[in-house]
């Protein structure tokens, strides 16, 4: 005969295995060999079939032998009259994933060459309450060319068949062999699956009696049709054996929920009366969690996951394992993340973290027989052998397969500490991007940071916490000196850098700080300083830092009234001051009477006005580019009056004044399609803190315009 391939479904306990092991000694017993699959983590299907003994599974298997060495015949074992028998098997409750099982059993099946094993039928015997994306490989086109569903007259079981026919619909809905109804005695049921087999028009092949004939042949371990051939219960396998070998296929309908309980329970819900909803629970607009980012909160396009970003803070904690929870690409493109603010710092002049240089990083390095048996095993070892190591604080950060998977990180951090006097771990179950953005990510790790970390601390009346460091920006680590050093002429120092770029000690004595400096004018630090007020009492002091002369003298000004040093600070302004004039006296005597036109995507841009001045230069236009997926959130507070918003809408009609302007000098983010003749002085995309700044952005320009106004090259191509 051609070879078959048929799948047997149904609800959980419904007697599935039953049907299968008696189809398939049936069907032996015809002389027709039959390889009969069972995918159900219980890895019962073909106990019967072998005398009631338990096989080795296919994901067991796949554990605890090497790729190399693993072949074919040690997962498949010979049965009743040569029939041959594999169990997928599963992982314990509770654990990883059943459905992800099936896929990787059936993967290593095909590698090990199971489409090669002579057989005329191959039977799947499948799991089918609910047919998930792994359950439901059986029912794709290149597996079971028919399915057969099994149900008793129960709602549930009749529901689990109805939505086996919905799933098979999706696919290839033409291979319904029919129903088989196992019978549970009750006398109601049969005009249940009556009706439901003529309702979706899908017949009945086999009616199985109730019958304490199968207890005892399991008893036996062995199947009906072996221990009591001569019963009539034996002679109805073997017409549903001819049946199948008839192989009759019909089209998969399927019903509503509603129609489905008003055939089988007399119900009528199509037209449900709303519930009466208590007052208490009413809600009248979004609600969002108090630190949440931006994109987060309004649903936005997310820019990076939080799983990296919340890496990208605890990596920068000297002191600090983070410990990624993820399969080893995951982890290695994240950690490039701080490998590469390094090389930026270095190439640029710059100091970055100094736990950037060395990343303390562990990976887990899932891999596909952890998605299938789960990996909170795996993570408890992984931190178990740097706990032997004599490491003491931990960051677990998740990735998307533990939260796919159902892994439980934070029962294994309390076995951890609770086996380990001493240490301490400190859970973010980032799942990948499930809970936000970079953005997001680095909020809930700084923020879990300072739960796990912090500890009560006597008040420092002259400290501040630093809040808001970009963990990733290359220039980072030179801004916190600098502002570091000016605070320290006040008089006044810093006691921790948030939310990263500090050590394990210093997190657990932020709540000592006496106030709060925002290192950016940003929706994230504002949402830092915040928590850092709700949950200690401190205070944020209210203008952030801010680059260039004016913005650097503001917040001087208002951390010297904060703290009553104010002479200090007319002091360092002053001096300040005069720097600045005598680092602008080249570029003015270069740029004086230069224009130039401004087109830039962030608010704070009072810096870059204040350096074309200083140089001498005619500013003929000024814009700011709002963008919805520029993640400063920066508000309206330090906008600029000299610039004009716009849209992206707006650009291209920014571009033709611009060009018919004929600036020398155009100052944008990123190159735009202008006249060659117009200089594109490219400005930064963060946020200046040092109050000299626009130097270096001056000296690009004054190469700009030494530089010839139209390229040498144009002439050779003309």
């Amino acid at each position: 005969m051609t070879p078959r391939k048929i799948a047997i479904y149904g609800k959980g306990g419904i007697g599935k295995s039953t049907v299968s092991s008696n189809l398939t000694a049936a069907l032996s017993d015809m002389g027709i060999k039959v390889l009969q699959i069972g995918c159900d983590p219980k890895h019962d299907s073909t106990r019967a079939l072998i005398g009631g003994t338990v096989q080795n599974t296919v994901l067991d298997y796949l554990k605890e032998v090497r790729p190399e060495d693993r072949k074919l015949g040690d997962v498949v074992s010979e049965g009743y009259k040569g029939c041959l028998c594999v169990e997928a098997g599963g992982p314990e409750p509770g654990v990883g994933c059943a459905g992800r099982g099936i896929i990787t059993a059936f993967d290593l099946l095909e590698r090990l060459g199971s489409g090669e094993v002579d057989s005329d039928i191959t039977l799947y015997d499948v799991l089918g309450d609910v047919v998930c994306g792994g359950f439901a490989v059986p029912l794709r086109n290149d597996y079971a060319d028919t399915v057969y569903i099994v149900t008793s007259g129960e709602f549930m079981a009749i529901y689990a068949a109805n939505n086996i026919l919905r799933g098979t619909a999706n696919y290839n809905p033409d291979r319904i062999g029919g129903i088989i109804f196992n019978s549970r005695g009750d006398p109601e049921e049969d005009s249940r699956v009556e009706r439901f087999s003529e309702a979706v028009g899908i017949p009945i092949v086999a009616r199985i009696p109730r019958s304490p004939i199968f207890m005892e042949a399991e008893q036996r371990g062995a199947t009906v049709i072996e221990a009591f051939p001569d019963s009539e219960i034996a002679d109805t396998f073997r017409d549903l054996a001819h049946a199948v070998i008839e192989g009759r296929r019909h089209h998969a309908r399927f019903l509503s929920e509603s129609e489905l309980e008003k055939l089988i329970l007399g119900r009528d819900t199509s037209s449900k009366k709303e519930r009466p909803v208590r007052e208490e629970l009413k809600v009248t607009g979004a609600v969002f969690r108090p630190y949440t980012s931006k994109n987060a909160a309004y649903d936005e396009p997310l820019h990076g996951c939080a799983f990296s970003g919340a890496s990208s803070v605890c990596t920068s904690v000297k002191g600090l394992t983070t410990v990624l929870h993820a399969p080893r690409s995951c982890a290695m493109l994240t950690v490039q993340l701080d490998s590469k603010s390094v090389k930026g710092a270095y190439t640029r002049g710059y100091r970055t973290s100094e736990s950037f240089r060395d990343p303390d990083v562990i990976c887990t390095d899932m891999g596909e027989d952890t998605m299938v048996f789960g990996g909170n095993a795996l993570l408890k070892r992984k931190i178990e052998d740097q706990v032997a190591l004599g490491k003491r604080d931990f960051a677990i950060i998740t990735a998307c397969p533990p939260g796919i998977i159902g892994d439980d990180p934070k029962s294994v951090a309390q076995e951890i500490e609770k086996e380990h006097p001493g240490v301490r771990v400190a859970v973010f179950e980032e799942d990948g991007n499930a809970t936000g953005d970079f953005m997001q990510g680095t909020l809930d790790a700084g923020i879990g940071l300072m739960e796990r970390f912090c500890s009560p601390s006597e008040k420092r009346p002259l400290t501040v916490n630093l809040v808001g460091v970009k963990t990733m920006a290359s220039s980072a680590g030179s801004e916190i000196a600098q502002v570091e050093g000016y605070l320290n002429e006040l008089g006044i120092e810093v006691n921790c850098v948030l939310p990263g770029f500090s050590t394990v000690e210093e997190l657990g004595r932020i709540p000592a700080a006496a106030a709060n400096l925002k290192l950016n004018p940003d929706l994230f630090t504002e949402k830092m300083c915040m928590y850092l007020e709700d949950r200690f009492g401190i205070p944020a002091v209210e203008l952030p830092v801010r680059g260039g002369l004016a913005g650097t003298s503001d917040w001087i000004r208002c951390v010297a009234s904060f703290f009553g040093k104010e002479a200090e600070a007319e002091r360092l302004i002053a001096r300040l001051a005069e720097q600045y004039r005598e680092l602008m006296e080249g570029p003015r005597r270069l740029l004086s009477g230069k224009t130039c036109c401004i087109l830039t995507i962030g608010n704070d841009v009072t810096w870059i006005r204040e350096v074309a001045e200083l140089a001498g230069m005619e500013m003929l236009r000024a814009y700011l580019l709002k963008r919805s997926d520029y993640s400063s959130n920066l508000t309206s507070d330090y906008l600029d009056k000299a610039f004009t918003p716009i849209t992206e809408k707006d650009v291209p009609d920014v571009l033709r004044e611009i060009d018919s302007l004929k600036p020398d000098i155009l100052l944008v983010p990123a190159t735009v399609k202008v006249s060659p003749e117009i200089y594109q002085c490219r400005l930064p995309y963060t946020n200046a803190t040092d109050p000299f700044a626009g130097r270096l952005l001056a000296e690009d320009w004054i190469r700009g315009v030494l530089a010839p106004r139209k390229e040498g090259w144009r002439d050779d191509v003309a």
